[in-house]
């Protein structure tokens, strides 16, 4: 089970990721049923070594607060509390929003880990 904490009307908690042997905490991630993807900093994403490589696509994905350009990356894992995923792509972006965050869990990671959010006790957990 993981804590949630709301900050401005936003429902955040933090979490982990790994990309080849390094590991990378990010802590004011925006858990988000709304947003098809999970998508990460681009300035936290390089801290770690994730970058556009040659073949990577860039492309643009929109939302209810604008577009951005974006492309894709697989990370080794990604730990929400006691929940981990192996193997995960999302998308790294600007994020240049009107509010700090470090990345967005979607519905994609979300549905993955089979999570459980549960509002009235701040927490996310998984379906077990």
């Amino acid at each position: 089970m993981k804590k949630l904490f709301v900050d401005n009307g936003l429902l955040l908690t933090d979490m982990e990721l790994t990309f080849r042997g390094e590991q990378l905490i990010l802590q004011r991630v925006l858990v988000d049923t709304g947003s098809g993807s999970t998508i990460i900093s681009t300035d936290l994403a390089e801290k770690i070594g994730i970058i556009a490589e040659e073949n990577d696509i860039i492309y643009r994905i929109s939302g209810v607060g604008g577009s951005e350009f974006v492309f894709s990356k697989t990370v080794n894992s990604i730990k929400i509390g006691n929940m981990e995923v192996q193997s995960f792509t999302l998308e790294v972006g600007a994020m240049n929003y009107d509010f700090n965050l470090d990345g967005i869990i979607g519905l994609d990671l979300l549905q993955e880990i089979k999570a459980i959010i549960n509002i009235d006790m701040l927490t996310l957990d998984i379906n077990k």
